[in-house]
């Protein structure tokens, strides 16, 4: 009996207590205790409430960061494509207007044979004993060769015109002697005055010697290839006259010839397989 009065006795306080507490909510006695309640939970509340909008927000923030990040690299990605791209379509402008001129110089004169070769390699000229070699382009390779119908002495000319000669030869390529170099010369007339000459290497220009004084030759005038020796085809544009250069003691007279050939960014050229020469011009 009085273990089953120890058991009930808890429960029994519980109950009574629990019975209080409702008669107490129910008079109103309890509404100050929870003001005081919330009043000190509120804050803390509004606390928790900050904290997890901050963390929201910074996780929104990470992954937009993260979003801006991939769309930002994709974009450099394309904006890198696209500069490629421009970069393609400028270097194919630029060999269709090489090959067009190529091509209407080829149309404009039936009579030459041509072969057209691509530029593979500047070559270092030959170092010469006692002097040190012209830092300056003075001879390409190309890559066509005896397989395909190149031999030695064969003329080299772009549209604009005379580039050099043909002074060694592969079985797939060749090595062209531009017309710059001082081993080359070419016989050249005035195409205005038809005074004749020699045009010559100086390893950086070109120079027209051998110019007899009464024969007159002017700044601007074209010079071109004068057909003499059947070495080159007649008519060649070799270049203008820059300036003369007269001296009463000298027995010639010499000019400064300019060359439309650009000698070091040549890429196509032609080789002149065959011509049909012209009837030589004696000198006057």
């Amino acid at each position: 009996m009085f273990s089953l009065r120890r058991q009930l006795s808890p429960l029994a306080i519980l109950v009574a207590l629990a019975l209080v507490l409702v008669l107490l909510d129910q008079t109103g006695y309890l509404a100050h205790p929870q003001g005081i309640v919330r009043s000190a939970t509120v804050p803390l509340s509004s606390r928790i409430a900050r904290a997890t909008h901050t963390v929201r927000e910074g996780m929104f923030v990470l992954q937009h960061l993260a979003t801006l990040r991939e769309e930002n690299k994709r974009l450099r990605e394309e904006l890198n494509q696209l500069a490629l791209t421009r970069v393609r379509l400028i270097e194919l402008e630029n060999e269709n207007r090489q090959l067009r001129e190529l091509l209407n110089f080829k149309r404009n004169n039936p009579n030459y044979v041509l072969l057209v070769a691509e530029v593979v390699a500047h070559e270092k000229p030959a170092l010469v004993v006692g002097r040190d070699p012209n830092p300056l382009v003075r001879a390409v390779r190309i890559d066509q060769g005896s397989a395909d119908g190149v031999e030695l002495g064969m003329p080299v000319i772009t549209a604009r015109g005379l580039v050099g000669r043909v002074t060694e030869v592969g079985e797939t390529w060749a090595i062209v002697t531009l017309l710059t170099d001082e081993s080359m010369a070419v016989a050249a007339i005035d195409q205005q005055s038809r005074a004749t000459g020699v045009v010559q290497g100086t390893g950086d220009g070109l120079i027209m010697r051998f110019i007899p004084h009464e024969q007159n030759v002017e700044e601007g005038d074209v010079i071109l290839t004068s057909g003499l020796g059947r070495q080159f085809p007649k008519g060649l544009v070799i270049g203008t006259v820059e300036s003369v250069r007269r001296r009463d003691i000298a027995p010639y007279q010499e000019a400064v010839v300019s060359s439309p050939v650009n000698f070091v960014t040549l890429e196509y050229l032609f080789v002149v397989r065959a011509f049909s020469p012209e009837p030589e011009e004696a000198e006057p």
